[in-house]
């Protein structure tokens, strides 16, 4: 069909030429266009929306075959860890009456992190197990000091040693007094950041430490000490996960069902010791507004809740910033619930403040303490006794941002601090006169921002139901448009080969 303007005599017609076809056909065909146009908008503004919301979450849950294991079995977007360490500025004036401990935060030191799915193996119940193995790369270009800047901090093996050792009687604590002293122990020790990072370094106490293997000393591996000695590359670390893959039941996806084989960690008692939430990696779809996401990090051998705060958009995508609160690190005092984060053999007078978690438990008895950076939000008495301490809540705040309609993290800011508690002990010559203070070890900060070839697929998700909608709105406009055109024509006659037209 075309439609012609003829105009004669000042009059407007309008004909349509159509030689094959009678009156009637025309209507027939006009109409039934703008019925399928109408039927076709209608069911893209009733039916699409829900349909493609269900064609999304149909293809989100795990298995080997799904677009989303691609995305889950390496990180699909450049993570980095950044690591701060801390100088210890006046280790040699600790027993000068009056002089704080300083230290000076120095770094980051970043590394680019690849992490790969190890051992993956598929259960008929739906869930699925794997180790997580991380490569670390250091990023000289993106780091703030290199790594071989000296670095004093507190000398572990022995302050480790002396804490198992510290209630003994005292003829075994003479012991090891002069054990120590004969063989490399001291408070505080130089080494490059490196060294105290990955690399590792050898340490006398250390070596003979491995050797005798008793009781004084605690467990010992290895005569070289680094925080993350023997880690990049290593599968085992952080444990054997077993996660649901969502299959089912979408509510579940991602949710860990087991670490290491059990639902609880062993290290703190009742609800403090259960593993649950997500290894970060996979989260579940829509999301509730009020609703807070867990995750739970080997490292810090607890779980973290983080609560929403608000708002945000990252990289034109609308999503909702989770943080982790104020009472995270707390022992009870704020948050009875909290209690089970007191190791049982200090409860119920001897609880950490709140704002520390004790890595005790988990650290083989270790006096280490997990906690916002620079004991952000922690009881003054963790930073009263030194300096150096420089809370900054844009900075330390360990947030995630997420799409809560896909369950799509967009950025990612893991701030923890570890710091070690050092106590005066009498009968051991390096901790003799020594303050009570704690000292701040490292910060480690994951953070990872969705790239823009990620972010428009994400958009493109989201969008989907709204661009059908839209569709089906432009279809029933052209449906009304070209129904008006027939009724139009029907009314005034002006069908071509109409009869009381051509007259």
């Amino acid at each position: 069909w075309t439609f012609r303007v003829h105009f004669s005599s000042g009059r407007q017609s309008v004909k349509m030429c159509c030689r094959c076809c009678g009156v009637t056909q025309q209507k027939v065909w006009v109409f039934l266009l703008a019925a399928i146009f109408l039927g076709l908008g209608l069911l893209f503004v009733i039916w699409w929306p829900d349909y493609i919301n269900d064609i999304v979450y149909e293809i989100l849950p795990l298995s080997p075959c799904s677009r989303t294991y691609d995305k889950w079995s390496v990180n699909p977007i450049p993570v980095y860890l950044h690591m701060y360490l801390f100088n210890w500025t006046n280790a040699d004036q600790v027993r000068v009456k009056g002089v704080k401990p300083n230290f000076q935060e120095v770094g980051p030191f970043v590394y680019s992190e690849v992490k790969t799915k190890e051992d993956v193996t598929w259960y008929t119940n739906k869930t699925v197990s794997f180790y997580g193995k991380r490569v670390w790369h250091f990023e000289p270009e993106m780091s703030g000091a290199p790594l071989d800047a000296p670095i004093t901090g507190p000398h572990i093996p022995s302050l480790a040693a002396s804490n198992v050792i510290r209630d003994e009687p005292k003829f075994i604590k003479t012991a090891f007094n002069l054990a120590l002293n004969s063989n490399g122990g001291a408070l505080y020790q130089t080494h490059t950041a490196g060294e105290w990072l990955f690399d590792g370094f050898y340490d006398q106490f250390l070596d003979y430490a491995l050797k005798l293997n008793n009781s004084m000393t605690g467990t010992i591996n290895s005569n070289r000490f680094a925080w993350f000695l023997d880690r990049n590359g290593t599968k085992e670390f952080e444990g054997l996960f077993t996660i649901h893959t969502g299959q089912g039941d979408i509510e579940k996806m991602g949710m860990i069902q087991f670490w290491n084989g059990s639902n609880h960690t062993g290290f703190y008692e009742g609800e403090c010791g259960i593993v649950n939430g997500s290894t970060a990696d996979l989260w579940k779809p829509n999301l509730e507004p009020e609703e807070h996401i867990t995750v739970y990090i080997t490292d810090t051998c607890r779980i973290i809740n983080l609560v929403p705060s608000g708002e945000t958009e990252v990289r034109g995508i609308k999503a909702t910033r989770y943080v982790a609160a104020p009472d995270t690190y707390d022992n009870g005092q704020r948050d009875p619930n909290m209690k089970c984060y007191c190791p049982k053999d200090k409860q119920p007078d001897n609880c950490p403040a709140s704002g520390a978690t004790d890595l005790g438990p988990c650290a083989e008895g270790l006096p280490m303490y997990l906690s916002h950076p620079h004991f952000m939000y922690a009881d003054e008495s963790y930073a009263s006794t030194l300096t150096g301490m420089n809370p900054d809540y844009e900075k330390h705040q360990f947030f995630i941002i997420m799409e809560r309609k896909l369950g799509i993290p967009l950025q990612v800011n893991a701030n923890v601090m570890v710091s070690l508690l050092i106590k005066n002990d009498s009968d051991i010559t390096i901790l003799r006169d020594v303050p009570e203070f704690y000292a701040p070890l490292f910060v480690t900060s994951s953070k990872a921002v969705i790239d823009k070839e990620l972010a428009k697929s994400v958009k493109l998700l989201l969008n989907l139901p709204s661009i059908g909608l839209y569709v089906g709105i432009s279809f029933i406009v052209i449906g009304v448009v070209i129904a008006s055109i027939g009724v139009f024509l029907t009314v005034t006659h002006r069908w071509y080969g109409d009869k009381i037209n051509s007259k």
